[in-house]
């Protein structure tokens, strides 16, 4: 767990070779993502006699949970949507976790979805639900962690920060913290198209049914861990851009990095006119090796 953090930051000189974008690694953690941050800050909360924890996940969360859970010796049990990868349901596993694949949330089943099994579940069991997409810890965790750590890698040189939407605590925390250090500095959302986190910015409506095969970002409905008060503006990004300048990321840059990442990228790239002369900086959560039999 000690070796969470201190993840690098590369410049994308070949994608971006007349700007100047860096991005963050977050696959380099233990658990293979950004959300081993979010799980280490939410179980230093636990109650003291907690036995058994319950999370509802597309796949990264999960993983982060199970691994820790291995650490602390905890009973684990993860709800995933039926649309994430075999790769991430594979990895939850076999960290030793109990992994429950059910609907999405936006099938029209009430009850069904993987957030209310997750929910029922972790009040027949006893046990502690960290409730990523509710819960206050989902941002705070990033801004007294992620944040910092890019501040000072960067020593504070930035002008714009990009990054995907999904449980909307990465955005919300980073920019928090980023934006007390610069009020000047611009935080900028990426979500896939139709998705419900552009209008809460900036009142465009997004017309149309919210579906992506892109993993991790992008919501139905808005979650409650993102704060839009921080945020600048979101744009919207089709799926098929998203993969293609994901596969460019591995080609080009060296960069294995999932679904989500690619978003981003391309996000970056659909605003390159706005960002000449600017220092932008991106996360990336995950690793495209999660993603081999759906992405690649």
């Amino acid at each position: 767990m000690d070796a969470i953090g201190n993840t690098p930051v590369v410049k994308l000189k070949r994608l971006f070779p007349n700007a100047h974008v860096v991005a963050k690694l977050e696959y380099m953690n233990p658990g293979g993502s950004i959300k081993d941050r979010m799980v280490r800050h939410m179980l230093k909360r636990m109650p003291a006699s907690t036995r058994r924890v319950v999370e509802s996940s597309s796949g990264n969360t999960g993983a982060a949970l199970a691994m820790a859970s291995a650490v602390l010796g905890l009973e684990c049990d993860i709800t995933v949507p039926e649309t994430t990868s075999v790769e991430k349901v594979k990895r939850i596993g076999a960290y030793g976790a109990n992994v429950h694949v059910c609907g999405a949330e936006n099938e029209g089943t009430p009850g069904h979805g993987y957030q209310a099994v997750a929910e029922r579940m972790a009040q027949e069991r006893n046990a502690f639900y960290l409730d990523q997409y509710c819960s206050e810890l989902n941002r705070q965790a990033h801004y007294v962690d992620t944040g910092p750590e890019l501040w000072s890698q960067l020593r504070g040189e930035i002008d714009v920060f990009v990054c995907g939407i999904g449980s909307g605590g990465t955005i919300s925390g980073i920019g928090r913290y980023l934006k007390e250090q610069n009020p000047a500095l611009r935080v900028i959302g990426v979500e896939p198209l139709h998705s419900s986190y552009r209008q809460m910015v900036t009142d465009v409506s997004a017309p149309g049914q919210f579906a992506t095969v892109i993993e991790g970002v992008g919501k139905c409905k808005p979650s409650r861990s993102f704060d839009p008060t921080v945020v600048d503006d979101v744009i919207q990004v089709a799926d098929e851009e998203a993969l293609a300048w994901g596969r460019r990321l591995a080609q080009e840059e060296g960069i294995l990095a999932g679904g989500s990442s690619g978003c981003i990228t391309a996000g970056i790239a659909q605003l390159l006119p706005q960002l000449q002369g600017k220092r932008v900086a991106a996360v990336f959560p995950d690793s495209g090796a999660f993603y081999l039999s759906k992405y690649f």
